[in-house]
């Protein structure tokens, strides 16, 4: 006589209790996948113009990847002006904190770069080609075609301690898509540099060679901080070591992007935009001087400093060599 195998026969109460388990460990990560990853998240962010990929990598981490207008999104002209807030935070990791990048879409004179104000110190910047990147803050610029009178550009700030190349390749893809928006695109796409510079490091500066240019004299500077990029070179000088010991900052760039956008801002008169920001052919070659003080040196001008004229000229005149200039 054959005995049937036995069925185990599972309650409808212990099949609901499983059934119940197995539903909340699903929505338990679903829920942590929504609130502290961006896996569910957009994949553009500040009205399509910003990819939300670049900005994770950006900004490292945890959490979710949100996006809201910022203080001057009322400037938005749906072409080149935007303003945005990105931000990431993981609402379920105590400690993760929040993190905030800060992109902008707007347009400056061509010079921008070089005249200190809200824009880092030239010497603590690294230069490529229609853009540059201090600690914690990026530019590049858009298409010559984007803007009819200064320099259209897109900026990132963030922590200081974020990657450059990252924050770079963000602006550059967003730059992109921004010409793409305003029906300027060039050619060739913009592309980010394969390589960035660090930052130079102050050192001391020789007398009768102030940043390594034979016969420039400063006696009252003592530190020095020369950042050379190629098509931009810009040199700190410095009474001391500290950051309020600045004298003055001198650059200079045949960056063809930095060149045409200068030309065609408000302002220019053919030979510069004032006394100490020109214009000169060095050899065939457009190459803007520019000089920016600080305040140690204005201090010193009661005390038998040069006036800025006279301190542009001693630099231009210095660095003639350098730049294979007959008249700086």
């Amino acid at each position: 006589m054959t005995t049937s195998p036995q069925r185990t026969v599972r309650s409808p109460r212990k099949t609901a209790v499983v059934a119940a388990a197995v539903a909340t460990v699903a929505l338990l990560g679903g829920l942590h996948l929504w609130l502290n990853t961006n896996t569910f998240g957009d994949s553009a962010l500040c009205g399509g113009v910003v990819s939300a990929h670049d900005a994770e990598a950006v900004l490292t981490g945890a959490g979710r990847i949100t996006s809201r207008p910022g203080a001057l999104s009322g400037a938005d002209d749906g072409r080149t002006r935007f303003d945005c807030v990105i931000e990431r935070s993981a609402a379920a990791q105590p400690g993760s904190g929040r993190q905030r990048l800060f992109v902008r879409g707007t347009s400056e004179r061509g010079d921008f770069a070089f005249t200190g104000g809200n824009w880092p110190d030239a010497s603590t910047a690294s230069f490529f080609p229609g853009g540059g990147v201090a600690p914690g803050r990026a530019w590049v610029q858009l298409p010559a075609g984007c803007t009819a009178d200064e320099a259209g550009l897109v900026w990132g700030n963030t922590e200081e301690t974020a990657n450059s190349e990252k924050l770079v390749g963000l602006l550059t893809s967003t730059a992109n898509r921004i010409s793409t928006r305003a029906g300027c695109t060039p050619p060739a796409p913009l592309s980010a540099p394969d390589r960035i510079a660090p930052p130079a490091a102050q050192r001391p500066a020789t007398a009768g060679s102030v940043c390594a240019l034979p016969g420039f004299t400063l006696p009252a500077v003592a530190r020095e901080t020369v950042q050379d990029s190629g098509a931009t070179w810009s040199c700190g000088t410095a009474t001391a070591e500290g950051p309020k010991q600045a004298y003055a900052t001198f650059s200079a760039t045949r960056d063809p992007a930095v060149i045409s956008a200068i030309r065609k801002s408000k302002g220019f008169n053919g030979q510069g935009f004032d006394a100490t920001h020109t214009l000169s052919d060095c050899s065939g070659k457009p190459t803007y001087f520019a000089m920016e003080t600080g305040s140690r040196y204005t201090e010193s001008l009661g005390a038998g400093a040069p006036d800025p004229q006279d301190l542009f000229t001693a630099f231009t005149k210095a660095a003639a060599a350098k730049f294979s200039c007959a008249n700086a």
